[in-house]
């Protein structure tokens, strides 16, 4: 039961929601025909890391902005729809795309979008959670891995009707129209907006760095698989192309069902058990099904990973939006601006080494990284509630 004030933010957040759901369907799809792709314009590893790495690098720099002027400018509802609007023009550019040069280049609306969508909704997630004192950070993060699984699972069905990708790509971007109507229904009305709009541009406290840091190796490690998975059955475990859109499948159920249970999880153990125990777990198993390299195994192994291993995102915001002293929305910018980052560099970087190492040799690396990285975040909370 909620009061009429919280019901608002309930709304607020259910906007948030829809915001991420609906480009994540999307990027669920074009991951899905990365293998498509690659052959049509016979992609480079290189140009792979290049389209990662302005999605990215764009991401970065508009998050800066939007959680400093944008969002205290013009509000949460219309930066959200301002975001929406302008990746519709992401999917056109893409299905379009007829050479290396301009499938690189698609990738740069999509930055853009991301940029303001993804802090004005943890800003908002994290107010939501303030008003109605509930745990909203994981299910927030859960359509973040529902909108990638539902879009995964849709190309499958494109792919099995055997529909044009470029003609299913370019028609992706009616959602983001219709995503629009829903945000200034459902969004945050402006006399219950209270984002304060920061002075000027500084470096984020050193504990808010610090939990940055973790966002920033968790999405430079997962954003292997998130984005190679495909190409990494098609190519080193010479699998179909059905089975290969299955690993994006699997990784997007596993951290659906791990974020849908997050809150439940958090309540029954602790936030350190459900970010850093079970994630340890989880990459223990994934690095012992790669040794065994079938895919059917690996194919598990990414499931059980991506289960243990979908709440550790959600939780270092949770800890971070506790520990700040500025406003809120500055920080979910600095956060995101510094986990973004890990996905320019991550993904980018294995865009250059898998033409030498192999990707699998770059996911078993990746074991080793998320390890360590769930060591430290255990080690920095081991006093806090």
């Amino acid at each position: 039961y909620f009061m009429p004030e919280q019901k608002i933010y309930i709304h607020a957040f259910i906007s948030a929601c829809i915001s991420i759901f609906i480009p994540l369907f999307v990027w669920g799809n074009i991951i899905a025909f990365l293998p498509w792709l690659a052959n049509k314009f016979n992609l480079l590893d290189s140009s792979l890391g290049f389209f990662f790495m302005f999605y990215a690098m764009m991401q970065i720099i508009v998050s800066q902005i939007s959680g400093r002027l944008i969002i205290p400018k013009i509000g949460s509802k219309k930066t959200q729809a301002l975001g929406m609007l302008i990746f519709s023009t992401h999917t056109i550019l893409l299905g379009l795309a007829y050479n290396n040069l301009t499938f690189i280049l698609s990738s740069l609306p999509a930055g853009i979008a991301l940029g303001l969508m993804f802090p004005t909704c943890t800003a908002i997630t994290g107010v939501a959670e303030e008003k109605t004192k509930k745990i909203l950070q994981p299910l927030f993060t859960a359509f973040i891995s529902i909108g990638f699984l539902f879009g995964a699972l849709s190309s499958g069905i494109f792919q099995y009707f055997e529909f044009h990708p470029p003609y299913v790509i370019t028609s992706l971007s009616l959602l983001a129209l219709i995503g629009i109507g829903l945000i200034f229904y459902f969004g945050l009305p402006t006399d219950y907006e209270n984002f304060e709009k920061a002075e000027r541009f500084r470096f984020p406290e050193k504990k808010i760095m610090l939990f940055g840091l973790y966002g920033f190796i968790f999405m430079a490690t997962v954003g292997i698989i998130g984005d190679w998975s495909a190409l990494w059955f098609s190519r080193d475990l010479q699998t179909s192309a059905l089975l290969a859109s299955l690993a994006v499948t699997a990784w997007g159920t596993g951290e659906s069902i791990g974020r849908l249970m997050g809150g439940k999880l958090i309540t029954l153990t602790s936030q350190r058990f459900a970010g850093a125990y079970l994630g340890i777990t989880g990459c223990v198993v994934f690095f012992v099904c790669i040794l065994i390299y079938n895919p059917y195994v690996i194919l598990f192994g990414i499931l059980f990973f991506a289960f243990c291993s979908a709440n550790f995102y959600p939780i270092v915001i949770r800890y971070a939006l506790s520990q700040t002293s500025e406003s809120i929305n500055t920080t979910a910018s600095n956060l995101v601006t510094m986990c973004m980052a890990g996905f320019l560099i991550g993904p980018a970087i294995v865009g250059y080494s898998a033409s030498t190492l192999g990707l699998t040799f770059n996911v078993q690396i990746l074991c080793v990284i998320w390890l360590c990285n769930s060591l430290a975040l255990l080690w920095t909370t081991r006093k806090i509630v």
